[in-house]
């Protein structure tokens, strides 16, 4: 356990070095060998983590597909679908807003380059089926009782969460609070959802 604690650290302190240095000098300008250097690490150490640069501006989004899945787990006794739900996005806005110059800059990165359209595609994908797995449990349990498909409203959800998130990052981010426009955006998809057949608790 300590070991796979010392790996997540390393990985991270790659990623934090290299988006600073990414930041100061551009994605296309920094070299493996410049991200090592700053790490204290060998070559070979980074390609262990990441198969190539490009993987680094990856981490985040599988970083918060990871976190999805750990606050479903963690909220799942928490009563009623919606708190359920808002919790789990508050913990993905948590580190953006602590964050939002690093998200910017990765969030660009990866919309200018071609090569990680599948990629992010596949997190995308992943992320609205652990959606979908939340809300099939939901009615299982007698929370959510909708004919509306647990896919499609997965999908819906998924949609207001990366909306709120672009509309913030081209917006001034120390002005805007990232969770609250989420909320404004999610209240009025929710109204949509118990006119569906919600059980509230």
């Amino acid at each position: 356990m300590l070991r796979a604690s010392r790996k997540q650290e390393l990985k991270n302190l790659i990623f934090a070095q290299s988006i600073k240095l990414f930041k100061e000098k551009g994605f296309d300008n920094v070299t493996v060998e410049e991200i090592t250097q700053a790490c204290g690490i060998a070559k070979g150490t980074f390609y262990n983590y990441f198969p190539k640069k490009e993987a680094v501006l990856l981490h985040l989004a599988v970083s918060q597909l990871k976190s999805v899945h750990e606050s479903i787990q963690r909220n799942k006794n928490i009563p009623g679908l919606k708190q359920q739900l808002l919790h789990l996005f508050s913990n993905l806005f948590h580190q953006y807003a602590e964050q939002p110059d690093m998200v910017r800059l990765v969030v660009s990165e990866m919309m200018r380059a071609d090569m990680f359209i599948d990629a992010e595609m596949r997190i995308v994908e992943k992320f609205r089926q652990a959606l979908a797995a939340l809300l099939e449990d939901a009615k299982d349990k007698g929370l959510l009782t909708t004919q509306a498909a647990s896919e499609d409203i997965a999908a819906v959800l998924t949609g207001v969460y990366f909306n709120s998130l672009m509309i913030w990052l081209s917006g001034d981010t120390a002005a805007i609070q990232i969770e609250t426009l989420f909320q404004r955006h999610f209240d009025i998809v929710w109204e949509g959802i118990r006119s569906g057949g919600v059980v509230e608790q």
